[in-house]
């Protein structure tokens, strides 16, 4: 009897320890789970749509003035926006050297490589806060990666497809970071696709901000545009968006999406582990 009265009180007392286990354990996923990207609302596109992002555009009638162009050679006539979609693993014939998804399992695209002097633009805007601080320099950061692709139909340059990529930070309306290029603009490294093609390998970006940015509301802007003529496409893959580093394109096709403070949750991951394993010892004593 005293055997068996000896038993039962170590199945009751593990009761609580199992469920204080599983308690530590679910904790544990829920943290090491936690988002990627600490700034930009679906920064990957890993929800597999546009959730978080705002598309507009319209058709190109072509840039304004003369070279050098700037953001303020821009004009869109309104309309619905372009072509957005969102891509897997996959080879682009007309640009075979970029490595698609870009980071994570999908990268998107906006305009597509068909014309129509079409406009696709992608805009967010977000509040910096400490989560996007580098505990490598101590400053906040946006880091994000964009490959153009654009047909090179040797129009004038104000008729060329074009790219146009921004970070501006709406405190002060002050530009953090800025590219604009239309299609085989000199002085840009173009690198030859098919045909007629020109493009870029994905440019990885990163924005290094004050630390007086945390609080402030920044807003990121990238345009792709067909040529005004109507005949030849372009269009921009961005993937990224967030505070933590992009990995390096050959990693292109592995989940990376890592939070700049993903180390600590790492250490607190490990330490309820053990707990539960020391808990788990101790219960068997």
């Amino acid at each position: 009897m005293s055997v068996h009265q000896h038993t039962s009180g170590r199945v009751r007392s593990a009761r609580p320890h199992r469920r204080f286990s599983r308690i530590l354990l679910a904790t544990a996923l829920s943290l090491a789970a936690a988002p990627a990207f600490a700034i930009f609302t679906n920064g990957g596109f890993e929800q597999n749509s546009f959730v978080g992002w705002t598309l507009a555009g319209g058709t190109n009638p072509g840039l304004l003035g003369a070279e050098p162009f700037t953001s303020a050679s821009i004009q869109i006539t309104p309309g619905a926006p372009g072509p957005a979609s969102i891509v897997g693993q996959m080879t682009d014939l007309l640009a075979p050297t970029i490595l698609l998804p870009r980071v994570g399992q999908l990268t998107a695209k906006l305009n597509d490589e068909n014309g129509g002097a079409l406009v696709t633009s992608l805009v967010q805007t977000d509040t910096v806060t400490s989560a996007d601080i580098d505990p490598a320099d101590g400053l906040p950061h946006i880091r994000f990666a964009f490959a153009p692709v654009m047909d090179d139909p040797n129009h004038s340059p104000n008729q060329q497809p074009y790219f146009y990529v921004s970070v501006k930070n709406l405190a002060d309306n002050s530009i953090l970071f800025e590219q604009f290029a239309y299609s085989g603009q000199a002085g840009v490294n173009f690198l030859s696709g098919a045909g007629n093609w020109k493009y870029l390998e994905f440019q990885n970006i990163d924005v290094v901000l004050p630390l007086s940015a945390v609080g402030e509301q920044v807003e990121l802007t990238v345009i792709a545009a067909d040529c005004s003529l109507g005949g030849h496409g372009g269009y921009v893959y961005v993937d990224g968006f967030g505070s933590s580093n992009v990995p390096p394109p050959g990693n292109a096709a592995v989940i990376t999406e890592v939070p700049v403070n993903q180390p600590a949750i790492l250490v607190l991951l490990a330490s309820l582990l053990g707990l539960i394993g020391f808990r788990a010892a101790r219960a068997k004593v």
